[in-house]
């Protein structure tokens, strides 16, 4: 379990809060990497199956997480928060050592061809993830939202913070220059949800049903690979425990 915020109440205290939505229980654990205790770990299930997608795609993952604005007349207010922000190397990937370790013996699993991934540049995903159709909420357009994303991330350097959040406004997509000996970075604005996939005005859908099929063969496919495996992915466990099973 990773550290969170332990909170002491007493009473009446106490049955107010456990009335709470569970959201508000755990103290937004992802913004911060902190972990969360599994009986509070409540996700949306589109962002749950988003999030072990792009696990099995070679991303590290942030999910749910608050941006927190001050407000005009004092006091601090959760303006959104943002389903998932995704990071991936360009070589990244899950390998399976068989004989020497290296490339010509290793089993390198599959990747989504779906996600376009360059082999020059790292991916940073901020995504959107609905169950109902794939659209971006009014909130992903904001300055202020997209520079809380792209702080998080740490990729972009403040000088080219204002162009860069312009592009993402305008295209959903933008590329950033690297560092002398680093690899460049490409940033996208990515919905996930119900209707088809490709562009959209100003960022990209991918189909949720594209994702759990992807999840679905992916697990299919290397079952033999993970059969000794517990996954402590909520979505991946129950769906390899089935196949345990069966």
């Amino acid at each position: 379990m990773g550290l969170w915020t332990r909170i002491r109440l007493s009473g009446s205290e106490q049955n107010r809060w456990m009335a709470a939505p569970a959201s508000t229980i755990v103290l937004r654990h992802a913004a911060f990497g902190l972990g969360t205790p599994p009986a509070l770990a409540l996700m949306n299930a589109g962002v749950a199956l988003v999030q072990s997608y792009l696990n099995l795609n070679g991303y590290f993952t942030v999910t749910e997480f608050p941006v927190v604005r001050e407000q005009t007349g004092g006091g601090y207010a959760e303006i959104t928060d943002l389903d998932v922000l995704a990071v991936r190397f360009p070589e990244a990937r899950h390998v399976v050592p068989r004989g020497r370790p290296g490339p010509e013996d290793d089993l390198r699993l599959a990747v989504d061809p779906a996600l376009a991934l360059t082999p020059d540049a790292v991916d940073v995903i901020i995504g959107e993830v609905k169950e109902g159709k794939a659209r971006l909420n009014d909130a992903m357009r904001r300055s202020d939202v997209l520079h809380a994303a792209l702080c998080r991330v740490g990729c972009v350097p403040a000088s080219r913070m204002d162009p860069v959040i312009r592009e993402l406004q305008a295209r959903g997509e933008t590329r950033v220059a690297a560092a002398t000996g680093a690899s460049a970075s490409r940033i996208r604005v990515l919905a996930f949800g119900d209707g088809s996939g490709g562009e959209r005005n100003g960022y990209r859908v991918i189909p949720l049903e594209d994702v759990a099929a992807f999840v679905n063969d992916f697990l299919e496919r290397y079952h033999e690979v993970l059969q000794p495996v517990d996954l402590s992915d909520q979505v991946l466990g129950l769906l390899h425990l089935l196949r345990k099973l069966s």
